[in-house]
């Protein structure tokens, strides 16, 4: 009889200690993960929000500089239609040129992060 409440302590406590080293064990795997935001799961959201920053910086800038660049060609040439269609044309290719590099970016992602390394994701 003693020996079965012995074997049923042991049993008990190996149990306790096991328990214990998987919380342990999931608290430090946690603490390691960065915040947790409940529509993009968990990840590290300073480094994703500091990323969205410099490219809206980067493309407020490219904008600010074809507007000056424009200004400065409207002084020089005059208003013409040919001028307004160039410069229309321009607008055009900085859009184009940032969604390019909004596209890239998230294609770039999409390739650093998929497991699957049988498909190539080349567009």
């Amino acid at each position: 009889m003693n020996s079965k409440i012995d074997f049923l302590k042991r049993i008990f406590g190996v149990g306790m200690f096991g328990i214990a080293l998987l919380f342990a064990a999931s608290i430090t795997a946690n603490a390691q993960s960065g915040s947790y935001d409940p529509y993009y799961g968990q990840q590290n959201n300073d480094y994703y929000n500091q990323d969205r920053r410099t490219d809206k910086r980067h493309k407020k800038q490219e904008k600010r500089e074809l507007k000056h660049h424009q200004r400065h060609e409207r002084e020089d040439y005059g208003n013409s239609r040919e001028l307004r269609r160039h410069q229309q044309q321009e607008r055009r290719q900085l859009k184009r040129h940032n969604r390019n590099e909004r596209n890239d970016g998230y294609n770039n992602n999409r390739r650093r992060n998929n497991d699957d390394d049988d498909h190539d994701h080349d567009n």
